[in-house]
């Protein structure tokens, strides 16, 4: 008889949906696995960001070395097509490394290109500061200008700029930056 009972009981159409308990437990659950989610995408994207940043000092340093070790002047500009400078703010679409013999800022027939950096995998920004589109390293591995290579991913978040840093002597480091987009606040 019970179970008559228990099989009714079941089966009454009054049964059917969550209870109280498990639609509290389903949603708590929910609200877990979007909290853990959210961080792992600004994590990833950090790493992104990481990636592209080290790549810039990478290229800065070699420009550098290869200045002092040729005793010629090295540049590094944008260069979307790695033959030519361009012009533009965004160095994400690619750079070159290149000797310039001549200092005419373009590279010319019989000047060696050092290496190409093809545009960066992850959407990012890359500007450079100085005011000129282009990084010339002097012989003894100063630089022609000082400037800072400011990163931001695409479209802008609310995480820390990558910076890389040339000073006057030449000195080049990484540094996180403020964030990328500030948090708009509400005028009175």
């Amino acid at each position: 008889m019970d179970l008559l009972f228990l099989h009714t009981t079941l089966n009454h159409k009054d049964n059917r949906g969550f209870t109280l308990v498990e639609m509290m437990i389903t949603v708590v659950l929910i609200a877990i696995m979007v909290n853990l989610v959210a961080p792992m995408g600004q994590i990833a994207e950090g790493f992104k960001l990481d990636y592209v940043n080290q790549r810039i000092y990478s290229s800065a340093v070699l420009a550098r070395s290869e200045a002092i070790k040729r005793s010629e002047t090295v540049s590094v500009c944008r260069s979307i097509s790695g033959t030519a400078c361009q012009t533009g703010t965004n160095w994400a679409d690619g750079w070159v490394i290149f000797v310039n013999n001549n200092g005419n800022n373009s590279i010319d027939p019989g000047e060696e290109i050092i290496r190409v950096y093809n545009p960066a995998s992850s959407p990012v920004e890359i500007t450079w500061s100085g005011s000129v589109p282009l990084l010339n390293f002097r012989p003894r591995g100063s630089p022609d200008r000082q400037g800072t290579f400011t990163l931001c991913s695409v479209p802008k978040r609310p995480m820390e700029q990558r910076l890389v840093d040339i000073s006057g002597s030449g000195l080049i480091r990484k540094r996180e930056g403020v964030k990328c987009l500030l948090p708009t606040i509400p005028s009175p």
